[in-house]
């Protein structure tokens, strides 16, 4: 979950050297070794991230450049010479090994250029001053600045010459693997000599692999070392999903069969197909079929391991999103996401964050910011303004890549020889899944935490979108210094308190004394790194940590004691790494890679604070990729709750996890003395989820699928009873949900904007706050299932609320809207009981007149056949002394024609809104008449028969109308 900031900072590379004429022998040489010192601008190509984020790789037409992230610079360029560049083809792209210590240029020509990368880290070829003693100017240290350039060595190694031509190419940790043109195959270079005595390469032919059905080559690739698992894109519009055989050269060749006499056939590789152009016989027009096939041809593909997914975008702007269930072919189609303006064009770029939560399009015409499974986050709008000409990043993507640990893309716009650095904020439940963090809403970007505020404000200000409810709290410079990208966060289910955790270390900080803790001692910072989540117990921090010693451990800090080791109130050592924990009520839950997940209660008083190791169970079986789970909660009964042993937790709750895109609940069994699960699948392509913990929605499960917000109320499913998971309730919303605030009837999110102001020549985005009521959805399935005592008894509890009225209102509108179009059968029809329902509330005669004033007049009948006459409603309103109210009805009865006018009632409300004072009424009712009657006859009428109802003299009906015609005059000068 990602969204833009601010504006984005702009690198130009620095103009390429002209090196001259060379012998072929040197194809490439070093910048600083140049002759001529005339230069020349070049298009960037492509840009590469390492494998360790710290090393970028990026290339022209004749030059490598090494940059380094944080501070973002040059630290290497190699720099080819004319003869080489004849000899040898342009450079076309560029590969890195992932130890970064070897750089690959492809050319043009079927050859690679190699070149081998050293680090002094003991020489610095830029140093900032960050001295506040010395006499030359300071500066402080952004994030992850303060080692400043490491001198960084690039030498020309070798070239290694293709015979058969380069398609495409990716570097592997052991070879390079090359798909080659003619003949279409795929082979594998080693790095190094086999110590084995294996070939120093392998090859497979396309038309050899049975599952490769096609006379075609391979032109794009790539791969996710986490999943194994390649991705390829076939020159006739197809993609593929790719793995390599295990085992070495002689297990990967079969035995050769002794009633043949050719060679065994190496088999290297093993794919599947994801999607393909239609075939020509599914459209007789042949213009028409060819459309098709471009709008649905493969461009580009990423794979995200975090998720098990693999997107796939298309010629036509789409991208279609495919779920890796296994490495057997059962690779389904999830969702499809289109291009959030037609005119971007074509996919260009498909590029996942390194958490796996959002995804980077890059279009030929612009660029789109997707969550997980499809929500927009942020786009750009191409404008034809020529004052915006300037900023290319707007107006296409050449190449984009995610760095700073996801705090920012790198992008490369056409025909440029600049590298648009673009920040992005991120949710922290990415870094640290935690109840607290879904509950409060807390951003972080590289340098600074936003955190909304919104919850303890009054429910109007909290709806309010111009109100201020972000605090942003800057993160000393000291710690990110040294210890940048902040890698997790959480806040404090009070909203009290924040902490953080970079590379190395941790710090916390008070929200409202506004101070920072950290560790004094280096050393210790140093000594471990926060890997496996992090949360607040009260006061308490507790945080899964990795130490130098390889032992992983869950450790207790306080915030009212400085970081130091001696002063840890508690270290818990688990037996394997931690992947997350959650905390219910004052139990712990800790979920490690060994599969299992540990219950620990928590004792704690003001004196001592304690990890009491209560109960664990297995998931073997149940789970078979632990590293797949990405959160875990359970449900206790509340017979449990209230006098239950902590020690039969585990065996009486229900367990809901998520894993991948799937929220499963587990329910406990008990067969034969064992414990057993009974597993249901809620639903698949869940971003995430939380369970209310307090009120009416207690138990209820809320979670977010890329689309909706999605509810199961816990009376809406037993699991022990039913075969198949329950229809949850859908919220649809227009942003990204962040939080859900079970009090205010309020799902809180973010929408970003791009702004282009008059003043100013640069576009910077902006983050815009959005909320949304879900109290009438939920009181709509009450009805809808007939349970009216729920319904009421859910409403009550939010009766306090400013704008309670409008959330009944909007249950209203929405039923009428549907019924009025389609009535349903008697039986089914919603719309009576939801009438019958409004009647417990006062605010029933309001609710009724907003609905109409959004509904079309076409409706009415339908509402007040059932509501009753809005003549007997104007009487109730009048009765009850609601006159505003009263004069809504007398809008309808007027629009329904049945209300003359000079009617009684009208008077009668004149006189009543004069009486009380209500001068505002007054006017109204005033203009409604004018509006009537341009001549205001009919005005002076009514005011005649109020003046002989009303005894008021006749100075008064002559300041009114002085006062109403220049009412109107200055209505139509505005």
């Amino acid at each position: 979950m990602y969204w833009p900031v601010s504006t984005p900072r702009v690198f130009s590379l620095p103009p390429v050297p002209s090196v001259g004429l060379r012998s072929s022998s040197e194809p490439a040489t070093s910048a600083s070794e140049s002759p001529d010192q005339s230069a020349k601008e070049e298009h960037i190509l492509a840009v590469k991230l390492a494998r360790n984020g710290y090393l970028i790789g990026v290339i022209t037409r004749s030059a490598l450049y090494v940059y380094q992230n944080r501070p973002f610079v040059p630290v290497a360029v190699a720099v080819r010479t004319e003869s080489s560049i004849q000899t040898y083809g342009e450079n076309v792209n560029i590969l890195i090994r992932p130890d970064s210590q070897l750089f690959v240029v492809q050319t043009s020509s079927g050859y690679f250029l190699t070149y081998s990368l050293t680090q002094n880290a003991e020489n610095r070829v830029a140093k900032l001053n960050f001295e506040l003693s010395s006499t030359i100017p300071y500066i402080l240290p952004g994030p992850g600045e303060d080692r400043g350039a490491i001198e960084e060595n690039i030498r020309f190694r070798m070239v290694i010459k293709v015979d058969a031509g380069i398609e495409c190419a990716i570097a592997l940790e052991e070879e390079l693997l090359v798909l080659t043109t003619s003949p279409p195959a795929a082979q594998l270079i080693r790095w190094t000599p086999d110590a084995k005595g294996g070939p120093q390469t392998r090859t497979e032919l396309l038309s050899h692999m049975e599952w490769f059905q096609f006379r075609e080559r391979i032109t794009s690739i790539v791969y996710e070392r986490a999943m194994g698992l390649f991705g390829w894109i076939s020159s006739n519009g197809k993609g593929w999903a790719v793995v390599k055989q295990s085992g070495n050269a002689s297990s990967s060749t079969p035995p050769p069969s002794p009633n043949s006499d050719k060679p065994p056939r190496i088999k290297l590789f093993s794919g599947f197909g994801l999607s393909s152009p239609p075939s020509q016989s599914q459209s007789a027009d042949v213009n028409q079929q060819k459309s098709i096939e471009d709008r649905d041809f493969v461009r580009k593909i990423a794979i995200n391991s975090r998720f098990s997914l693999i997107g796939v975008g298309t010629t036509g702007g789409a991208i279609s999103i495919y779920n890796v269930k296994d490495y057997s072919g059962h690779i389904p189609l999830l969702r499809e996401i289109n291009a959030p303006f037609p005119s971007f064009g074509t996919v260009t770029v498909i590029t996942w964050s390194p958490d796996g939560y959002s995804l980077f399009a890059g279009y030929e015409h612009g660029w789109a910011l997707f969550s997980v499974y499809g929500k927009i986050q942020g786009h750009s709008m191409l404008s034809e303004d020529s004052k915006y000409q300037k900023e290319a990043w707007l107006s296409g993507t050449r190449d984009a890549v995610w760095s700073s640990n996801g705090g920012e893309l790198l992008i490369v716009p056409y025909k440029s020889t600049e590298i648009w650095a673009l920040e992005l904020s991120r949710w922290s439940l990415s870094g640290s899944y935690s109840s607290d963090n879904l509950n409060r809403t807390l951003l972080l970007s590289n340098e600074k935490l936003m955190l909304y505020r919104g919850q303890d404000q009054s429910d109007l200000t909290t709806i309010s979108h111009e109100a201020i409810l972000w605090q942003e709290v800057a993160v000393p410079y000291s710690y990110l210094s040294q210890n940048w990208p902040i890698q997790q966060a959480c806040i404090s289910g009070d909203g009290r308190y924040i902490a953080i955790a970079g590379k190395k270390g941790l710090g916390h900080y008070s929200v409202y004394s506004g101070r920072w803790k950290f560790f004094a001692d280096e050393r210790m910072e140093s000594d471990f790194t926060a890997h496996g989540g992090m949360l607040w117990f009260e006061n308490i921090m507790i945080v899964c940590v990795t130490t130098i010693r390889n032992t992983h451990e869950i450790r207790a800090y306080s915030r009212e004691n400085e970081l130091d080791d001696a002063l840890v109130l508690h270290s818990q050592v688990v037996p394997s790494s931690i992947i997350l924990m959650s905390l219910v009520g004052d139990s712990l839950l800790v979920y490690t890679y060994s599969n299992t997940l540990y219950q620990f209660v928590i004792n704690s008083n003001a004196f001592s604070f304690q990890l009491e190791l209560v109960g664990q169970v297995s998931f073997a079986g149940i789970v078979h990729a632990p590293a797949r789970v990405r959160a875990i909660n359970w449900i206790l009964p509340d017979s449990q709750i209230r006098s239950g042993n902590p020690v039969n937790d585990i065996s009486q709750a229900t367990i809901v996890f998520l894993i991948d895109g799937k929220l499963v609940v587990l329910h406990p069994m008990q067969q034969g003395g064992d414990l057993k699960y009974d597993m249901k699948v809620l639903l698949q392509n869940i971003e995430y989820y939380t369970i209310s913990t307090k009120g009416l929605l207690k138990n209820s499960i809320w979670a977010f699928d890329g689309t909706d917000v999605v509810v199961w109320l816990e009376e809406m499913f037993n699991i022990s009873k039913l075969d198949s998971a329950p229809e949850p309730i859908r919220i649809q919303v227009d942003f990204y949900p962040l939080s859900f605030l079970f009090d205010k009837g309020l799902v809180i999110g973010v929408e970003s904007n791009l702004i282009h102001r008059r003043n100013v020549s640069f576009s910077y985005s902006t983050n815009t706050t959005r909320t949304h009521l879900f109290i009438h959805q939920i009181l709509r399935y009450y009805l809808a299932s007939s349970q009216d005592t729920e319904a009421l008894k859910f409403a009550k509890s939010f009766k306090h609320l400013q704008y309670f009225g409008h959330a009944l209102e909007m249950m209203l509108h929405n039923v009428l809207d549907e019924e009025a179009d389609k009535p349903p059968p008697s039986k089914k029809a919603l719309l009576p009981r939801v009438i019958q329902f409004l009647r417990n509330f006062p605010e029933m005669l309001d609710v009724v007149v907003g609905c109409t004033r959004k509904t079309e007049v076409a409706s009415w009948n339908t509402l007040f056949d059932i509501v009753g006459s809005p003549k007997d409603l104007f009487e109730q309103c009048m009765s009850q002394g609601r006159l505003k109210t009263a004069g809504g009805y007398l809008l309808i009865l007027h629009t329904l024609e049945r209300l003359s006018d000079s009617s009684s009632d009208m008077i009668r409300l004149f006189s009543a809104a004069i009486e009380k004072g209500d001068w505002d009424l007054c006017k109204e009712l005033a203009r409604f008449l004018t509006a009537l009657d341009d001549s205001g006859n009919t005005l002076r009428q009514a005011l005649r028969s109020m003046k002989l109802a009303n005894n008021i003299e006749s100075p008064f009906e002559e300041s009114f109308m002085l006062a109403i015609d220049k009412s109107k005059q200055n209505g139509e000068s505005e």
